[in-house]
């Protein structure tokens, strides 16, 4: 071990912090290989092939890949949204849940940002949504059970693709294979705001603890001006 982590050490590029690897670099440890790439990290144990990498988490202060697209499906049919248009020049406020109709996630978490959407709006956020690791048309059920039409947008990554993106997945087993981690995430043009994972139970994803956060956020002048529109700091001239 102490052999290759001394040889990484000599190659550029490589950062380690307390003996783990910064992002953006690589490097050899006791059980696994991690190697840095325009995706993110990716780590798997020595002898394991390359389905078993696993992405590290994406962290607050990074930019949410542009690539990759949900599904959304409404009364008039379905269609593919991609990852850019849903984030791109927006503050978006999500809810990521392990599955539809699952007990926690059917009876206190995405409800909560259903009953919340508007409180959500009234502070800045331009679109509040939902996605889970299910097809789209359980998704547009989940959705008409929630009465969360015109408040929650509800998106399927149905092959996960999204949740290994930003590296927040969870193995489920035969319950359902591979899924989304529980979280609630504040994202501003692409970039993590707020950041907030359960790995077990609901109590920092909740819809009320990301409201709070975003208040802490906003810029002052921001704040002001939902509150006061019609302030001169805060009217926009047209030439």
């Amino acid at each position: 071990v102490r052999f290759w982590i001394e040889k990484i050490k000599r190659m550029a590029g490589v950062a380690f912090v307390s003996g783990i690897a910064t992002r953006g670099s690589s490097w050899v440890g006791a059980a696994r290989v991690c190697n840095a790439g325009s995706s993110g990290v990716v780590c798997a144990k020595r002898g394991v092939r390359n389905s078993a990498l696993v992405q590290m988490a994406i962290s607050e202060g990074e930019r949410i890949p542009f690539t990759g697209s949900f599904m959304v499906r409404d009364d008039s049919g379905q269609e593919e949204v991609s990852v850019e248009k849903v984030f791109k020049d927006k503050k978006v406020a999500v809810v990521a849940i392990p599955g539809a109709f699952t007990g926690t996630c059917y009876k206190q978490h995405a409800p909560a940002f259903v009953s919340n959407a508007d409180a959500f709006k009234s502070q800045g956020v331009d679109e509040v949504v939902c996605i889970s690791v299910n097809d789209p048309f359980v998704m547009y059920e989940f959705g008409k059970a929630l009465g969360a039409d015109g408040k929650v947008t509800m998106l399927a990554d149905g092959d996960a693709a999204f949740a290994k993106k930003v590296g927040l997945t969870k193995e489920t087993g035969a319950f359902g294979g591979l899924r989304s981690a529980r979280y609630s995430m504040l994202v501003s043009n692409g970039v993590v705001v707020k950041l907030n994972v359960d790995t077990g139970g609901l109590e920092k994803s909740t819809a009320e603890v990301l409201l709070e956060q975003l208040g802490e956020s906003m810029d002052p002048l921001e704040k002001y001006c939902l509150e006061a529109p019609e302030a001169d700091e805060c009217r926009v001239y047209e030439d």
